[in-house]
Formats: structure tokens, C-alpha cells, sequence
């Protein structure tokens, strides 16, 4: 039995760019899950090694791996910020950001934790923390950047002529807004609270509880390989055709 196969250009050349988008979708997903694995490898690494004790000085040494730290200064409680836009098991809420004094008069930006979202934007929630010298466990490292920076207004202190209150929303602010936002010295990184320090909300660093863990992303990869393979599969069948 004989057959012919002589698919039209345009086929040609659509299928090909079909496929090449699908397989990059899915080799895109391949590599977020083994960043989101070495990131979970890094918190166990981190979990198991003796902790840097944090200054002014050791603390600019802050890297995107997380690192075990220790910290002692006092909570400047009346200034806090959160983080908007964090999503914790489909529910939206904020990161709870609360600057310590450092010994010599720099702050350092502590992440206590994530809490919901409830009521108006307008509503924020009152947000304690304890006074005193107090000493704090965790993991340091650099803030946190968004995927896409579209300009930032975190160093406004006045909205629609009326001075902003405390706490302050703010969206991924770079160490220049905070230190505009604080007047003075801020140590560039931020402090994961330990979940065994008390005064925190919820706290899982090693889940990401605001991306989708290495097992999704490999999942979707197999969506998009899955895609290519269906619409490659259906260019053969369409174009191939059997002698009269």
C-alpha cells in the first residue's frame, strides 16, 4: 500500500512554530521546578550549618541563598511595613515586615511571618510586637525581588495629600525606598523569622507559600511536552494520505 505525504507550507511552518513554543513552555517549566529544588536543598543546608551572627558589616554580605543567622536589637514596632500581594494556599494576605535596631542604630528588616488579608485594603491590621532587647533566630538573605518591577512608590509618605499610617503597605521595595521609607541606615536583606521564635505568624519558609513547588511545575511541563507531541501527531495524520 502506498501513501503520499506533502503538507502545504504554511502547515509546515505553523506546526513548527506550534511546536517550538509548546517545548520551550515546557523546558521553562523544567527549569523553574530545579531552581524551586535547589532553593528547598539550600533551606535544608542552611537549617544544618552554624548560624552567622548578624552586624551591621556581616549583614551587607546578604546573598539570594539563605543562609542560618542569629540577631539581637529591639523591635521598632510603631514602623512596620507588609508586603502586598502574598498568597498563602490560594488566600491573599501580606509578608509582616518589622525593622529591629541593630547596636549601632541600623535597621534590619525582619519578616515575621504571613497573615490574611481581611476587610478594606483600608483596614490594616494592628500588628504587636515585643519591646526590649530580644534575641531572634532565622534565615538571612537579600529582599526579595518581583518578577517585573513596574517603577515603585514605596518612599511616598503622602497619598491624595494625607500622610500615609502605619503600618505601610509596600510591594517589593528595593533598599533605596527603604531607606528613604525609614530616614536613615537599613541593612539590605531581610531576616526569615524561625518558626520557633515566638511573636511571628505563619511561618514555612521551605514550602514557598507564595509560588508552586517543584512537583506543579514539572506537571505542566509534561502538559506543554504533551501538547507538542498531540499537535505534531496531528500534522502527520492530516497530511498523510493514502494512493488512489
Amino acid at each position: 500500500m502506498a501513501w503520499t505525504f506533502r503538507p502545504p507550507l504554511w502547515s509546515i511552518f505553523g506546526t513548527a512554530a506550534g511546536c517550538a513554543l509548546l517545548v520551550t513552555a515546557g523546558f521553562w517549566q523544567v527549569s523553574r521546578g530545579e531552581q524551586k529544588q535547589r532553593l528547598l536543598a539550600q533551606y535544608d543546608t542552611a537549617q544544618h550549618s552554624a548560624p552567622l551572627r548578624l552586624t551591621s558589616a556581616s549583614a551587607a554580605l546578604a546573598r539570594a541563598q539563605p543562609q542560618a543567622a542569629q540577631v539581637a536589637g529591639e523591635y521598632v514596632a510603631e514602623h512596620q511595613l507588609l508586603l502586598d500581594g502574598q498568597v498563602l494556599n490560594g488566600r491573599v494576605g501580606y509578608d509582616v515586615w518589622t525593622p529591629l535596631k541593630l547596636a549601632d542604630g541600623a535597621l534590619l528588616i525582619v519578616n515575621r511571618g504571613w497573615i490574611q488579608q481581611t476587610g478594606a485594603r483600608s483596614d490594616l491590621p494592628t500588628l504587636p510586637a515585643p519591646a526590649g532587647t530580644i534575641e531572634l533566630q532565622g534565615f538571612w538573605r537579600a529582599l526579595p525581588e518581583p518578577a517585573m518591577r513596574l517603577g515603585s512608590g514605596d518612599c511616598t509618605s503622602v497619598s491624595n495629600g494625607v500622610a500615609k499610617a502605619w503600618p505601610r503597605l509596600v510591594e517589593y521595595p528595593t533598599i533605596d525606598d527603604l531607606t528613604c521609607i525609614y530616614g536613615g541606615r537599613v541593612v539590605a536583606g531581610e531576616l526569615l523569622l524561625s518558626p520557633d521564635v515566638p511573636d511571628g505568624f505563619v511561618r514555612d519558609w521551605r514550602a514557598l507559600p507564595a509560588e508552586m513547588p517543584p512537583g506543579r511545575h514539572y506537571g505542566y511541563a509534561a502538559q506543554w511536552f504533551a501538547f507538542a507531541a498531540t499537535l505534531f501527531g496531528f500534522f502527520i495524520k492530516l497530511n498523510l494520505k493514502r494512493k488512489p
